[in-house]
């Protein structure tokens, strides 16, 4: 026998059928339907204080579960909130969906005066998303979030959006199942493995680099580094795709913005590159200034991506990152390779200038201190701040998803919310947020999202009362004088009381580490302010 249901539970019945067992949101006036059909699932329903929060908390889950992060929002308003979130997450190539409620379909887009009226909603969100659908019948419901969900991550993971007008989600129909999707796995041909195994066979000082579309090619990859003799670097999104600790991995190695680049020789030297999901782009190369051999073989699931930026590579390979780099080494291994192998004692060499390049840097010894207070498994959420662009270049990672950042968009406000969306996806893990003065207060109310879902995660701010970054770019140009960049903050421990919970003021390296440690025993956020001096 059918079951009657309304579009606002069809929706949520879809989003079962596509395996998500979390959405994050704040409910409205415009998603009754959807939040009654949650009173009854097996959705778990994590309540964000603004929809920026909660799309920046899909996103972290997303990122640190490689699963589709969902957001419920409500029209117009609650569109806008979200769109710089979702904005990050077209950039930083996650899959967040956004599921939200459009006003009825005789008003919509006719700016009648309906309650959260928007002109083109669909339209908006288009510009930020691989897809935007608006469902225009109950019967469509289902199929377009099942494909929402799946589509997310089929390819190159981005954000989709679905919008449901409010006279679809009250309508009650008869509930059809979506019809299950296959999960392929795009794979290279047998020509493209053949010429890239031996292009890299011939290579004299091969060379691996690894961006954010290699999480989960991380055994294959070091396989190949084995073989070859290969050094690895990454992008600042695929730090942890190869942990640290293998010795053939330098991480992030070549500074864009610094004086000094150790490993520079070391990519001058290299006469085969290959390049694993990365879109090699300004932020990680300077504007395409990282030195790349003649001979680049390049491995990305996104087609318009794989010329985008250093033209035509040797070899191009539309296809996945994982099942390309293990087809490589399936025809590499046993073989006789003559490469010039770049020797493990030559790798330590690099490592040893790039410690020393870090401990050279201001603060340095608080990066340290975090990781030595954050386990190896740990995940860790930054923002844009001047102490967390220090630790993209020096800050280990040893697993994949441990890392993140808003790199591409570069938005202020993401690390607090992402490291809650983080926590809720792997709440065995210890996650830490670490956060400037000034990007704190662009989402510090979701620390109320924290202490409600009990979120132990340790929130780290380094304030120095100023907007560091800009007050630098200033100092740096158009005559020098810096001005609209010292901030008035609140105690930020008075704001941990006032929400009951630790806070602790940390004014040395050691403190902090045992700051963090103490958070992360703990069911509840911990506000960690550590004063440091300005730039």
């Amino acid at each position: 026998m059918s079951k009657r249901v309304t579009g606002g539970a069809a929706a949520i019945a879809a989003l079962e059928a596509a395996g998500v067992e979390v959405v994050f949101g704040i409910p409205g006036v415009h998603t009754l339907a959807l939040y009654d059909a949650l009173q009854v699932s097996s959705i778990r329903h994590i309540m964000a204080r603004h929809e920026q929060g909660a799309g920046f908390m899909a996103d972290g889950y997303a990122r640190a579960t490689g699963k589709p992060g969902v957001a419920l929002i409500i029209t117009g308003p609650g569109i806008t909130n979200v769109a710089t979130p979702v904005g990050e997450a077209f950039t930083d190539s996650t899959p967040v969906v956004i599921i939200s409620s459009q006003i009825e379909r005789p008003h919509a887009g006719k700016m009648r005066g309906n309650l959260h009226d928007i002109r083109d909603q669909s339209g908006l969100m288009s510009i930020l998303t691989k897809r935007s659908t608006s469902v225009e019948s109950f019967d469509q419901v289902a199929e377009t979030v099942y494909a929402a969900v799946t589509d997310a991550v089929r390819g190159r993971p981005r954000p989709m959006h679905v919008e449901i007008p409010l006279d679809i989600l009250s309508e009650e129909g008869e509930l059809v199942g979506p019809e299950p999707l296959s999960g392929y796995r795009p794979a290279p041909t047998r020509a493209q493995a053949e010429r890239a195994a031996e292009l890299l066979a011939a290579a004299r000082k091969p060379l691996i680099f690894a961006g954010g579309g290699a999480m989960g090619a991380g055994d294959a990859i070091a396989e190949l580094a084995e073989l070859l003799g290969a050094p690895v670097l990454t992008s600042i999104m695929g730090k942890g795709a190869l942990s640290d600790a293998h010795p053939y991995c330098l991480g992030h190695a070549w500074d864009p913005w610094g004086a000094e680049n150790p490993v520079d020789a070391l990519l001058r030297a290299s006469d085969v590159a290959l390049v694993v999901g990365s879109k090699l782009g300004a932020q990680d190369t300077n504007y395409w200034q990282m030195p790349l051999p003649a001979t680049v073989i390049r491995v990305d699931i996104d087609p318009e991506e794989v010329a985008l930026n250093y033209g035509e590579p040797t070899l191009p390979i539309v296809a996945d990152a994982g099942a390309t780099v293990e087809a490589i080494v399936e025809l590499l291994r046993g073989r006789d390779l003559e490469s010039e192998r770049t020797t493990l004692d030559e790798l330590e060499e690099y490592r040893a200038a790039l410690r020393a390049k870090a401990e050279r840097s201001e603060n340095y010894a608080y990066i340290a201190a975090l990781r030595d207070a954050l386990p190896e498994d740990g995940i860790i959420a930054q923002d844009m701040t001047m102490m967390s662009y220090r630790m993209n270049d020096c800050f280990p990672v040893y697993r994949p998803r441990g890392y993140m950042f808003p790199s591409s968009y570069g938005t202020l406000g993401f690390a607090v919310p992402a490291a809650l969306g983080a926590k809720v996806g792997c709440p065995e893990c210890a996650v830490v947020a670490v956060v400037g003065d000034g990007g704190y207060q662009f989402t510090m109310q979701e620390l109320a999202t924290a202490v409600q879902f009990e979120l132990g995660v340790p929130i780290v701010i380094f304030n120095d009362s100023t907007y560091s970054a800009v007050k630098d770019a200033m100092e740096s140009s158009f005559g020098g004088v810096a001005h609209a960049v010292e901030l008035v903050n609140p105690d930020f421990l008075k704001l941990a009381d006032a929400y009951d919970v630790p806070g602790v003021r940390a004014e040395s390296p050691d403190a902090l580490a045992s700051a963090v440690r103490d958070g992360l025993a703990r069911r509840v956020p911990t506000i960690i302010d550590v004063p440091i001096a300005p730039v």
